[in-house]
């Protein structure tokens, strides 16, 4: 016969006893005391103090079958946006109690980018993951079925897409491209075009529709340029286009992009920034390296890590509860859900960086 986990001392639920208050407020005390009011976590933390309670994340795991890891998926590990991205989810997860597992996607270069998406997902999460952090550049349709059919908590990672159902931390793309493009026509500037990528990618998308949006306002024409994401492919592109014709201010969807199309500017004797201005949309490592300097549209890549990991065990711990306490906390644990409702879509907030391409 299996012992009653309550008859233990120094456990969750004598503390939630002593205090006359759920496991899921003792919970939420312990890993986000400042969404409890402050009498409740005042009286919560010196109970926990009296008892001696500590947390164990072994037991934990041993307990509930959990394995306190999460995983992260990435497209490829050589873009600086996603080391630093990496680097903010491995503190928040330290600062958790969660390992990280990083797994590479690579079916965007395969033959069949379905199978190989779905094979990866069974990877992960037979791998016995309690959450995944998934940053991509784009999910398509079928993705989303694979996600949304996950047995685990997903959170997307600078990535957005059209199934509001699926948690997701990133920047207001949309706005953060209205915004600069009506900064620069209130600078005076006229003609001024966006530069974005051939394949199709929201966050691209939103960046051009923000972009449209300031230049109907002002009464003017807006002009869609779409390249190749790739150096070697998109320096051709900017040649025949610049050789002709060069815009006031050209806003650019990646960093990388922007450099190389400085750098074709400048083989053909374009000054910048007294001829062609230039604003990039990351603010990664290459804005600084350029020549002359890139101005950029900060996303905050160290930031929205810690944010999604924040919200990926948010969401676990959520699901825990669910699981393992229901039938002791219908009525409480519902209650609280409707007081402190998860926000699974969080905008983390940019800045604009001025440097030497613009005026």
């Amino acid at each position: 016969m299996k012992g009653d986990k309550r008859s233990s001392p120094n456990k969750i639920y004598d503390v939630a006893g002593a205090a006359g208050v759920s496991l899921a407020t003792v919970s939420r005390v312990l890993n986000h005391p400042e969404k409890v009011k402050p009498a409740t976590r005042e009286k919560i933390e010196r109970i926990i103090k009296e008892l001696g309670y500590k947390p164990n994340l072994n037991a934990k795991g041993l307990a509930s079958s959990k394995s306190t890891t999460v995983a992260i998926v990435v497209p490829e590990l050589t873009r600086s946006s996603i080391a630093g991205m990496v680097d903010g989810i491995a503190a928040t997860a330290i600062r958790r109690g969660y390992l990280i597992r990083l797994f590479v996607n690579n079916s965007s270069n395969s033959d069949n980018p379905v199978a190989e998406e779905q094979e990866l997902w069974r990877t992960v999460i037979s791998s016995g993951v309690d959450g995944i952090l998934y940053i991509n550049d784009e999910i398509a349709s079928e993705y989303i079925d694979i996600i949304k059919s996950a047995n685990v908590s997903v959170v997307l990672t600078n990535t957005v897409c059209t199934d509001y159902e699926i948690p997701s931390v990133a920047i207001d793309y949309k706005k953060a491209a209205y915004e600069i493009t009506k900064e620069m026509i209130e600078r005076g500037n006229k003609k001024i075009w966006i530069i974005s990528t051939i394949k199709k990618y929201a966050v691209n998308d939103l960046k051009v529709e923000g972009y449209e949006d300031a230049m109907r306002e002002a009464g003017l024409e807006s002009r869609v340029i779409n390249v190749s994401g790739k150096t070697y492919l998109n320096e051709t592109s900017y040649y025949e286009i610049l050789k002709n014709d060069h815009p006031d201010v050209a806003i650019v969807v990646r960093d990388s992009m922007a450099v190389s199309f400085i750098n074709v500017a400048r083989q053909l004797k374009i000054s910048i920034p007294d001829e062609l201005q230039v604003i990039g949309f990351q603010n990664t490592k290459y804005a600084e390296l350029s020549r002359p300097t890139l101005t950029c549209i900060n996303t905050p890549i160290y930031e929205i890590g810690e944010v999604a990991m924040d919200l990926l065990t948010d969401l676990v711990h959520e699901a825990e509860l669910e699981e393992d306490y229901y039938n002791d906390l219908t009525h409480t644990l519902n209650e609280e859900r409707e007081e402190n409702n998860i926000e699974i879509h969080k905008n983390v907030d940019y800045s604009i960086v001025w440097r030497q391409s613009t005026k």
